[in-house]
């Protein structure tokens, strides 16, 4: 492996493919698989139980697969990471816990800056992005195209949805409805995310449809049981209506609103 700096250490147990690229004093542990097209630079440490997918790129000092910072819980754990990630300086993501799945989960495609601290059994979705210096606390669901921005801190066992958008220094303690805006020192909805389903390829029809629906959720004069039911109704065929229905119906912390 020619792409590998001669300063790098690369335990005997770990998995390389043949273009793997190592920067100087780059740390890869036994248990480390890391595909095809991989670029680690310098002085990033990757451990565990890791599997790095295809053409992931991860930048000068970031610490990846380290234990999870759970007192007094031992066990074998493990981090799946996807194909075409960027992470940037800084960044740290833990393995999952014995007690929670034992596996932390991120797709394909997502961009998280640097200096974000993803912890233990989060499981992140595909094509979202987590912008410098946010907390992600364990067992948290980021759903895919999702947008979290700077110094954003999120409660464990938050669910963030699809399309949703967070915005710079808010903190959330309660779940996030998919595409919705939030923002707030104490969450709060701030409307729909227009411009995010737009880049998305959604119609203006039917982001009409999404905000029409918001309307009646949080801000007519139904409680939210009622009004649930009156937008099942009047939008019954919608697979996105649908989808937003049901992260509601399964919201285990509330949902900001």
């Amino acid at each position: 492996m020619t792409g590998v700096h001669p300063t790098a250490v690369v335990y005997p147990g770990a998995k390389l493919a043949d273009d793997v690229e190592l920067g100087p004093y780059v740390v890869i542990g036994d248990g480390v698989e890391l595909a095809a097209g991989v670029k680690i630079s310098s002085h990033a440490i990757v451990v565990g139980r890791t599997i790095i997918g295809e053409r992931t790129r991860i930048f000068p000092f970031s610490v990846i697969g380290e234990e999870p910072q759970v007192q007094g819980v031992t066990g074998e754990t493990s981090l799946h990471i996807g194909r075409d990630n960027i992470i940037r300086e800084y960044a740290s993501i833990h393995s999952g816990s014995p007690v929670g799945d034992g596996s932390t989960r991120i797709g394909d495609e997502n961009f998280i800056l640097n200096n974000v601290h993803i912890a233990h059994d989060c499981q992140i979705g595909s094509s979202t992005i987590v912008a410098s210096f946010s907390a992600v606390a364990g067992h948290v669901v980021i759903e895919d195209f999702a947008v979290l921005g700077a110094m954003v801190g999120i409660h464990q066992f938050c669910r963030i949805g699809e399309s949703s958008f967070t915005a710079a220094s808010t903190k959330l303690s309660k779940d996030v409805p998919p595409y919705s805006k939030v923002m707030g020192d104490r969450a709060h909805f701030a409307g729909v995310n227009s411009l995010g389903m737009k880049r998305r390829g959604f119609s203006a029809d039917k982001i009409a449809e999404i905000k029409h629906a918001y309307h009646v959720l949080f801000q007519s004069r139904l409680r939210l049981l009622p009004a649930m039911e009156r937008v099942r109704d009047e939008m019954s065929e919608s697979a996105e209506i649908q989808n937003l229905l049901r992260f509601l119906e399964t919201s285990k912390r509330g949902v900001t609103r």
